[in-house]
Order: structure tokens, then sequence, then C-alpha cells
């Protein structure tokens, strides 16, 4: 059916003149290139298309961070506050284990207590000192 078709195509592009295979190669290679052209503007237009919409919605999005970051942060807080407020206290996970010939050592030397109390109020002062005199240089 399409090939009686095809014969009677031929024939009739045969009967306007006398062209040779070459001829008919050379129009065959000016319409495949006129269609690829065609295509390839296309699908170029298409690509661009595409591309702007991902520009845009890639911006939109780092807009969107942008503006409800400080909303997530707030509620993040708010969040980590009340969990944390409304559970019991956790051990913590340091803890020092000396010896117990180390300390029978420290608990014979008379007010020990007294003399680790005193030592860190000290170096607490002195933290304190030096960022005192810090702040008073700027």
């Amino acid at each position: 059916m399409v090939w009686g078709y095809l014969a009677e195509f031929w024939d009739e592009i045969t009967q306007v003149g006398d062209y040779t295979i070459e001829w008919f190669q050379n129009i065959g290679n000016a319409v495949a290139g006129a269609i690829g052209s065609l295509f390839a503007d296309l699908i170029h237009h298409i690509y661009d298309f595409f591309y702007i919409a991902q520009y845009l919605v890639e911006n939109l999005g780092q807009l969107f961070v942008i503006i409800f970051s400080p909303l997530t942060w707030i509620f993040n807080f708010v969040r980590g506050f009340f969990v944390s407020a409304f559970i019991s206290p956790v051990e913590p996970e340091i803890t020092w284990q000396f010896s117990d010939e180390v300390l029978s050592v420290f608990q014979a030397i008379p007010y020990w207590d007294i003399f680790t109390f005193a030592l860190g109020a000290g170096l607490s002062i002195l933290v304190l000192f030096f960022i005192f005199k810090r702040l008073s240089q700027i």
C-alpha cells in the first residue's frame, strides 16, 4: 500500500526531468539539515526555558531558606528549651576514677576539702582579674 504510493511519487519526479542520484542525495541532505536545524533551535529554546525555570526555583528556594531561618531558629530554641526543661537531669558521663591508694593519700592531708575550695576560689579570682584587666584595655 505505502510502496505503491512511493512508486507513483518516484515516477512523477522522474517524469519532470532527468535528475541524477547525486541531485536527489543533495536535496535529501538539504531537507535533513533544515529539519535538524529546526529541531536544534527548538531543543535549544526548550533547554533555555527549563534552565531559566531551574534558576528561578533555586533562587526562590534560597529566598525561603533565608526568610524562614529566624523562625526555624526560634522554633528549635523553644523546642529544645521545653524538652530539656522537663527531663530529669542526666549523670555526667565523665567520672574521675582514682585508686583507693590515691584517695587515702588525699584524705590523710588535714583540711583537704578547705584547701581544694581555697585553691579553686583563688584560681577563679585570678581568671576574673585577667578578664577585667583585658576588658579595661579595650
